[in-house]
Formats: C-alpha cells, sequence, structure tokens
C-alpha cells in the first residue's frame, strides 16, 4: 500500500501501486518523481505525484538469486540512484543511471556469516556506504563506480550503523543502533576525510543504550535521530555542533520510531503499529496525526460503574457502560511507561509509572494529576505495584537505579502526598506485584520468590513464610497476585500457584493438578471470594470457581497473545489485555480481531528447550512474504532478530546461539520468541537454564 497527504498530514488517502508485493522502501526526489520497491526485485517510479506508478525490474541486474531483503532506495538526482538488496549473507549495491529502468551491480557483501549494508550518501562524485559490521564501510571517489574499505573500526563500542549524511565536503556523520544486552552504547562515528577514517563521538552517551533507525540533518550543524530505546519508546538525539555532541529525550508514545524526513524546522516521522507524528518546530513539540490506537494493554478495572483501560503508552479507554464489550479513547495519563492501576471505593483511581512517577484521577480517567513527580525522568526504572488497603493508606513499590533498588512509597491522605517507606536492595530486576490488606498489612512478592512484609503501617518489613515450595522453584520468580479479602489473596509464579489466609505472613504452595502447562502463570484477577481467572505466558486461560481446589483450562488463544492485564467485570465475565492491544473477553469486545489467528505459519517449540547457549527454531510459511522471527524478554525488549526478509512457502530451521556478550548479560528464565509476517503473529515461550 502507498498513502499520500496533501494537507500536512492531517489526513491519508491511499494510492494504487498496481503491485500485490509489500513495498518496504521510498524515496522522493522532488514533489513529482519518486520510487518504491519491494524484497522481491521490482522498484515502482511515479512522475506525478504517485497518481500512476511504473514497474521494473531491478533483480535482473543479478539473475542468479532470488531477493527477499531490500535496504534502501536512493536517488541523487532525476538518473542516478542506488538501491541495496539482496539475500542473507548475499548483499548487492545496485545502480541505474536512467531514472531506474535499468540496474548494474557496483559492488556486494558476500560471505557465510550475515552482513549487510544500511545507508549511503553522496556529496558530488564522493560517496560513502555503512552497515552492520566494524568492517563493512566503503567509500567512492567515482560517483558509486568503484568502492574502497574504510579503515576498519576497532573498538568495542560499535553496533551496526542505519544512517549515514555528508556535512560538508569533507565531514561525514554515521549513526546506528546500541543494544543493552550486549553492552553497546549508542553508536555515533564521523570522519573528516570524506569516509576513510572514522571517530568516535560518543562522550555524551555513556549510558544510552538507545537504537537510531534513521536521522534527518538540516544542515550541517543541527540534526535529530530517531528510534526505540528497546522498551517500546520513542526517543530523539538531538546534535547542534554537527554531530560532536548530543542530547538525548524520551517521548510521550509507546511506539517505537522507524524513520524520519525533513524540511527545514517541518519533521515527519512514521513510527510502529501505523502511527505517524509531526513537528513544526524541529522536535520541540510534537503532534500525532494518526487516530489513537491502543498499544500494549498493561492494566484495566472496572470501578463506578465503568471501565478502565490503560495503555504502556498511558493513553486510558473507558467502557462507559462497565460491561467491557465495547471500548473508546478517554484521556492520556501523562508521560513515563504506565504500569499498575488501581482504584479505590471511593473511586479514585492510581496509575503508577516508571521512575516513581504515580498520577491520580478523582473523575474516573477524565482527567490525570501527578502526585508523586519521577525521580529520574528519562531513566530505565521499573513498575513493580500499587494498592490500597483503604481509602487513604496505600503502597507503591517500584525500581530504580537500573532495577538494582526496590523504592516502597507510602500514603495516608488518599494518594495525594507520597513518601519513601523502605528501601531495598533488589536482585537486579523486577517482577510480582503489591498488595495490601488494610492500613497495616501489606505484602510484596517478587523475583526469586523475594517476599517482604509490614504489619504496623511500614514502619518495618520482614520477610513472608513460604510453605511446602518444591526445592526446584527455589529461584523461580513471582508474576501476580489477587486479594480475595481483607485476609486471602492468591499469587501465582513460573508455573506454580499459592495463597494466603494471614494477611500475607504465610504463603501455601497450591498442588494445581493443571497438566500439559508449557508455560508460566502471569496475570491472575478475581471477584468475590471464590471465582478466579489466570493467564498464562502462551496465552491459555485458566478459570476456578472454588478458590483454586480445581482448575477449567481454556485453550482459545493459546500462541496467539501474550497477556499483559486482567480483570473481572460486575457480571464476572473475565477480560484480559494484550502486548497488541486488543482486549478480550468472555463475550466479543472492541479490539478482537481474527487476524491475529492464522493457519498460515506454524511456529514449532523450539529445541532443545529449556536450551544454553543455543535452540533451534522450526516453522512453516505457507504463502511467500517477509518474515520477521526475533526474541524479546519478558518486559517486551528485543533481545535478537533472527530473520527479517523475504522468505517463500517452505519449512525452515534457524539456529538462535548466544555469543558470549549476550549470553553474560541475559539472566535465566522465560524469553518470547515472535515469528511476524504481514498482520500474523504467533509466540513461542523459550526458558534461558544458566
Amino acid at each position: 500500500m502507498i498513502y499520500k497527504t496533501t494537507d500536512g498530514t492531517k489526513t491519508w488517502l491511499e494510492q494504487n501501486s498496481g503491485v500485490t508485493a509489500d513495498l518496504v522502501k521510498v524515496f522522493f526526489l522532488d514533489a513529482n518523481t519518486g520510487w518504491t520497491a519491494t524484497l522481491i526485485g521490482t522498484v515502482l517510479k511515479t512522475t506525478d505525484g504517485g497518481e500512476s506508478w511504473n514497474s521494473y525490474n531491478y533483480g535482473a541486474a543479478s539473475p542468479n538469486i532470488i531477493f527477499s531483503i531490500c535496504d534502501l532506495v536512493k536517488f541523487i538526482d532525476q538518473n542516478t540512484g542506488f538501491i541495496i538488496a539482496g539475500k542473507l549473507k548475499q548483499i548487492y549495491l545496485l545502480k541505474t543511471a536512467d531514472g531506474g529502468t535499468s540496474w548494474s551491480v557496483k559492488d556486494s557483501l558476500i560471505s557465510t556469516t550475515a552482513r549487510r549494508w544500511y545507508a549511503i550518501d553522496f556529496n558530488g562524485s564522493n560517496g560513502v556506504l555503512v552497515g552492520d559490521k566494524k568492517d563493512v564501510q566503503k567509500y567512492s571517489t567515482d560517483g558509486g563506480e568503484t568502492w574502497k574499505f574504510s579503515t576498519t573500526i576497532n573498538d568495542n563500542f560499535f553496533g551496526m550503523l542505519k544512517y549515514v549524511k555528508w556535512l560538508n565536503s569533507s565531514d561525514v556523520i554515521a549513526i546506528g543502533e546500541g543494544n543493552e544486552f550486549n553492552g553497546l552504547i549508542l553508536p555515533a562515528y564521523k570522519s573528516n576525510d570524506g569516509g576513510i577514517n572514522w571517530v568516535k563521538k560518543s562522550q555524551s552517551f555513556t549510558t544510552v543504550y538507545d537504537r537510531v533507525k534513521d536521522a534527518y540533518f538540516k544542515n550541517d550543524l543541527e540534526g535529530i535521530g530517531v528510534g526505540s530505546d528497546g522498551f517500546s519508546k520513542a526517543f530523539l538525539i538531538k546534535t547542534t555542533d554537527g554531530g560532536e555532541t548530543w542530547t538525548n529525550e524520551v517521548l510521550d508514545y509507546a511506539f517505537g520510531l522507524q524513520t524520519i524526513v525533513g524540511i527545514d524546522n517541518r519533521l515527519l516521522i512514521l513510527g510502529t503499529s501505523s502511527q505517524v507524528i509531526y513537528s513544526d518546530d524541529f522536535g520541540i513539540t510534537w503532534k500525532s496525526s494518526s487516530k489513537k490506537t491502543p498499544s500494549s494493554i498493561v492494566n484495566f478495572s472496572f470501578a463506578g460503574g465503568k471501565g478502565i483501560a490503560v495503555t504502556r503508552n498511558g493513553d486510558v479507554f473507558l467502557s462507559i457502560d462497565g460491561t467491557g464489550r465495547s471500548w473508546n479513547y478517554l484521556s492520556s495519563a501523562g508521560k513515563n511507561n504506565s504500569g499498575a492501576m488501581i482504584f479505590t471505593a471511593n473511586n479514585n483511581g492510581f496509575i503508577l509509572k516508571e521512575n516513581s512517577h504515580i498520577v491520580k484521577t478523582t473523575d474516573l480517567g477524565t482527567t490525570w494529576q501527578t502526585v508523586l513527580p519521577p525521580v529520574k525522568p528519562g531513566s530505565r526504572n521499573l513498575v513493580g505495584g500499587i494498592d490500597f488497603g483503604d481509602d487513604n493508606t496505600g503502597y507503591a513499590w517500584c525500581s530504580l537505579n537500573d532495577y538494582g533498588e526496590y523504592h516502597v512509597y507510602k500514603t495516608t491522605d488518599g494518594g495525594d502526598n507520597w513518601t519513601e517507606s523502605k528501601l531495598f536492595a533488589g536482585p537486579g530486576y523486577i517482577s510480582g506485584n503489591l498488595i495490601s490488606f488494610d492500613e497495616n498489612n501489606a505484602v510484596i512478592l517478587g523475583p526469586d520468590l523475594w517476599t517482604e512484609r509490614t504489619i504496623d503501617g511500614g514502619a518495618t518489613w520482614n520477610p513472608a513464610t513460604l510453605s511446602d515450595f518444591p526445592i526446584e522453584f527455589s529461584k523461580r520468580d513471582f508474576e501476580d497476585l489477587a486479594k480475595i479479602d481483607e485476609n486471602r489473596a492468591m499469587a501465582i509464579g513460573e508455573g506454580f500457584i499459592c495463597t494466603t489466609t494471614d494477611k500475607g505472613a504465610s504463603w501455601t504452595y497450591l498442588n494445581h493438578g493443571i497438566n500439559d502447562i508449557d508455560s508460566g502463570f502471569y496475570k491472575i484477577a478475581f471477584s468475590g471470594d471464590s471465582l478466579g481467572y489466570i493467564a498464562l505466558y502462551s496465552g491459555v486461560i485458566l478459570k476456578t470457581t472454588d478458590f483454586g481446589k480445581s482448575w477449567l483450562k481454556n485453550d482459545t488463544f493459546f500462541d496467539q497473545f501474550y497477556f499483559f492485564a486482567s480483570a473481572i467485570n460486575p457480571a464476572g465475565q473475565a477480560f484480559f489485555g494484550t502486548s497488541a492491544g486488543y482486549i478480550l473477553g468472555e463475550e466479543p469486545v472492541v479490539g478482537i480481531n481474527d487476524r491475529g489467528i492464522t493457519s498460515d505459519f506454524t511456529m514449532h517449540q523450539n529445541y532443545p528447550n529449556p536450551f544454553n547457549p543455543s535452540t533451534i527454531i522450526r516453522y512453516e510459511i505457507k504463502n511467500a512474504g517477509n518474515v520477521q522471527l526475533k526474541v524479546f524478554d519478558v518486559l517486551g525488549r528485543e533481545v535478537s532478530e533472527l530473520v527479517n526478509e523475504f522468505q517463500t512457502a517452505g519449512k525452515y530451521n534457524v539456529e538462535f546461539t548466544m555469543d558470549k556478550t549476550l549470553h553474560k548479560a541475559l539472566s535465566s528464565g522465560v524469553y518470547i520468541v515472535q515469528l511476524r509476517s504481514g498482520n500474523f503473529v504467533q509466540i513461542k515461550k523459550a526458558a534461558l537454564i544458566k
């Protein structure tokens, strides 16, 4: 599909390209002349602003391969253009001298390992080409006819370079992707000799691991880069001195930014999930030109006769009749990613956000006010849980300082003011939840069966007692818990269920007797003293009507969705929020889309599982198309991209092997393997044991 706007991004009209294959890259030289390309060797050209398109075959430049990758289309004038395309382990730089009618190979990357070029730029006859390895950078002095290798970059800082730009006749800037799992600080390099040698420009990136996807320079000094920070949050980097120093900023959007174009101060950015944002002041302020669509549903509740759902991005959606059957956008809860949400008996609501940021509503989500300002804006500190024992007394739990510290905050005035109650040393990450039984009794259950409990209103905290837990569960993580009444609660974790009947003082392992469970329990919701639901990583839903003595299993959504939230409406119907922004319930509700359930491809469970340090992932696809195979951690952060290319119908085996750096960075636990093609998505859970 091709879309065009003529009113400054307010509206977009679909244009007919004349092809059915996916279009992956687009470049316009002026308002009328542009090109776009497919993965399989076709380039389209328009000379009338997209009203009509002519098709040409760039794949004929190398007829002995089946093209499945296209990373770039770029023209430097009406006649001269370049395409970077090929297949895995066989990448070509193609050039045209007749406006795209015919193409020839000018250089190639052919090796036994996957290597890519991503960006090219020219200043007259001088060109620079950058990519994903330290030794693939090249430069040209004859308009791209021939290319020479740049001096190999020798440091431990390098990440794949996604953008390159000539700033003047000699200086070139290149920017790329950091990766916190590999310890790679965001890479920024500069050359002052036309791309022959590169110098690292990282002095302002000491702890920034963000992944730049694209950038734009409006002159030789002022530039802006866009991308994702690894937590599905949009971010910017800016320079005012030609890339010598940089500042970074996290935006109030829960989607990654993919590409940016600009004219002077006016910027247009395309993001994931079909999002479009724009700025008229070179990124000082931003507006969205997309219809509000949910990102990951991280929490929702039924209160005051209504249903309220919040996304990771902080968008709040309302079910006005409280049934959960339909949801509409209501408001924004503001910056910082949202996590836990609670409504008290008097219908005051609270959302706990990253960086110890708490917002409050007194009108069922229509407006929100900050009651605990963020401690470290823009840093990576996660949400644990928030709960109230009565209308006045509540507790909030979160991590700070890159997850190494656990902070507990307390309020005694209905959430208007919060003070720190306790600081704990955390195990380096966060999972689980917090509940408060009354003004004095509260309990926190976290990773590695970590527990803390107070019986004196937060003055002192001590571990709870765990009973009958099998020895092999000693390092398992709590994931969620639900309060039943003033004394009882149920908690779930990685394959286990436990209960308390004494305000959290002791927790007894429950032999649930559920067979054929291939993943951990993740979200739990209870209504009354006996009705409860548990959502598994794998999309299976469990139901009990007797406080966990027996369970019914429903696998309708098995391997189709990843659940982030659960709740029960006043009629006793369960609802689940997904990572894809859908709300699923026992009756049809808005957001359910059968495109998520497909037989067009199948992904099998990885083997071996558990694994260390490598495992094989098998899948079959019935129709040709672009296929992505990625590994994420349970927080949704991308760990590794295994496949991103056009594939024909057939069976595939892909090995996921961790190098020493990645193996050291990852902890034991569950990781998400996601297979995506077009609108179809399938996930599996892989367990790493170290």
